[in-house]
């Protein structure tokens, strides 16, 4: 069955840069083929700080991005530059609902120098963008992909992202009514 009809709304938690959701938007826009636009609003993170991990719990973010509810066939993304965990991994890249509305993805260790790499904003830039996918996917009732290279398969580190494409793969695009092998040449 295909997912239609649905749409994505960035929502900035914490202090995220505004420059890294503009950038953000415009790009999904162009991968997904569908609306993707900025939030008005913003959600604090102080309630899902953990003192004994000092991370911040992504389910505890999950729910902050559900109030207000989303109107049918939104799904709202939250940005977050620090650093998340859920109760059973020692961090995530990202968290969301599978067949929900929300998903929170964070910069945090998607940025290079986080493994003492030199800074570059285009590896970021990518990075984010294939996990906004990733999570986004899964609140569209997306699974984990066997398809090395799709933007569904999962990665334990930065270097598994690295080796995904920002698109889905043919199945995957088909089951979520977005264009195939959607890859343009800024984002390479």
């Amino acid at each position: 069955m295909t997912v239609r009809g649905w749409s994505v709304e960035l929502v900035k938690c914490g202090a995220v840069p505004p420059v890294v959701i503009r950038e953000l938007r415009r790009d999904l826009a162009l991968c997904l083929a569908h609306p993707v636009w900025i939030s008005d609003q913003s959600i604090g993170i102080d309630v899902a700080f953990s003192p004994e991990r000092q991370q911040y719990a992504a389910d505890v973010l999950l729910r902050g991005l559900l109030d207000p509810v989303p109107h049918e066939g939104l799904r709202r993304i939250g940005i977050v530059s620090e650093d998340l965990f859920l109760s059973v991994f020692t961090h995530v890249f990202g968290n969301a609902q599978f067949n929900g509305q929300v998903a929170v993805a964070s910069t945090y260790r998607l940025t290079p120098s986080y493994s003492d790499q030199p800074p570059d904003p285009q590896c970021l830039r990518l990075r984010l963008l294939k996990e906004v996918m990733h999570e986004l996917g899964h609140t569209l009732g997306l699974v984990h992909c066997k398809v090395p290279w799709c933007v569904m398969s999962p990665s334990l580190d930065p270097d598994h992202v690295d080796l995904k494409d920002p698109a889905f793969c043919a199945i995957c695009a088909d089951r979520i009514d977005v264009p195939q092998d959607r890859i343009f040449s800024f984002l390479k």
